[in-house]
């Protein structure tokens, strides 16, 4: 995480500052080797800082393999899915981290701009990457990090649920999470730092910027729209119930153990 972190800034440092952008594959053409009419990973446009495909993998994440990605991901050397995810926000495509909500171009390409640095009020308590089970284009989002993993309990959870996140003041450390069931998050599934201070803080560049359903990509939770940014990870606990017996995909209530 911390070496991922220094390559995110040299990128912003050669790029005015601004945080890697993502975008989709171009409709109707096939994704290049080179690139060309590709969908972008977070990782790719750090390749030239960090030199190793390696610094994105967790050792506790072997799912996926090469054919998992692009033709462009596979030139740079993709070997399964990454461990890692990038801050696009608390709430699937709303925003509200290091990348603005997901627009749609009319040829149906999508694609998020990145925000400047500057923008970071409180840099040492957001997230840049971090530990996730989402597939790509991998995220550390609130609904998207247990894209890929069953897990009916926060025991289950890698890394003891001590998983680990970069920030955007280049420090990384470990941050115990919590998890549970999210209806229509993807895999019925969310997570978050257990620690509601920490929660409210890491997904956000603005504690206090409204995140809205984005209407070019519906996520259906029932996170409702108009919260501030700071308050969404609050409005999930206050709102999860500790899951009961019957529980499951569909529900909405976080693990009780």
């Amino acid at each position: 995480m911390k070496q991922a972190g220094t390559a995110f800034h040299l990128y912003v440092g050669d790029y005015d500052d601004v945080t890697p952008s993502m975008w989709g594959g171009t409709p109707g053409q096939s994704c290049q080797s080179s690139g060309t009419f590709c969908s972008q990973e977070w990782w790719f446009g750090l390749m030239p800082y960090s030199k190793n495909v390696d610094v994105f993998y967790c050792p506790d994440r072997t799912d996926g393999s090469a054919s998992s990605y692009n033709a462009y991901g596979q030139a740079l050397g993709a070997k399964r899915y990454a461990g890692y995810g990038y801050n696009w926000g608390p709430i699937g495509w709303r925003g509200g981290g290091l990348l603005n909500d997901q627009n749609r171009l009319p040829s149906g390409q999508t694609f998020i701009t990145g925000k400047s640095l500057s923008s970071v009020d409180r840099v040492a308590q957001v997230f840049s990457f971090g530990d996730t089970y989402d597939t790509p284009r991998m995220t550390v989002g609130i609904g998207f990090s247990l894209d890929d993993s069953n897990v009916t309990s926060n025991k289950e959870l890698r890394h003891g649920a001590q998983w680990q996140y970069a920030f955007v003041d280049g420090h990384a450390k470990s941050v115990r999470v919590i998890a549970g069931f999210m209806n229509n998050a993807f895999n019925s599934r969310f997570l978050m730092p257990a620690n509601l201070e920490i929660a409210k803080n890491a997904f956000c560049s603005d504690l206090s910027a409204i995140i809205n359903e984005n209407p070019v990509s519906t996520d259906g939770t029932n996170v409702p729209s108009g919260l501030a940014c700071g308050d969404i990870a609050p409005w999930i606990m206050s709102n999860y119930p500790v899951c009961g017996s019957g529980a499951g995909p569909g529900s909405n209530c976080r693990f009780g153990q």
